[in-house]
C-alpha cells in the first residue's frame, strides 16, 4: 500500500516546519465545522504558505484571513 503522505513529502522536499499552532487549526475546525484530514493538516504544517505547479495554494489557518 502506497504511503501517500510520504510520497507528498519526498516529492517537496525538505520541510520547512514553518508552523504549527494547534490552537489555530482548533479556531479554524470550530468556524468550519468539520475536522480536515491529519495529512493535509501535516503537510500545512511542514509547507505553508506555499503554491504547489501555479495551481494549489496552501496557507496556514492562522493567517490574516482565518483570523479575522
Amino acid at each position: 500500500m502506497t504511503d501517500y503522505l510520504a510520497a507528498t513529502m519526498a516529492m517537496l522536499g525538505p520541510a520547512q516546519d514553518r508552523f504549527a499552532e494547534p490552537s489555530a487549526w482548533d479556531r479554524l475546525y470550530a468556524d468550519l465545522g468539520v475536522r480536515l484530514p491529519a495529512d493535509y493538516r501535516v503537510i500545512v504544517d511542514a509547507y505553508a504558505p506555499i503554491q504547489l505547479n501555479g495551481h494549489l495554494y496552501l496557507s496556514r489557518p492562522a493567517t490574516e484571513r482565518w483570523c479575522d
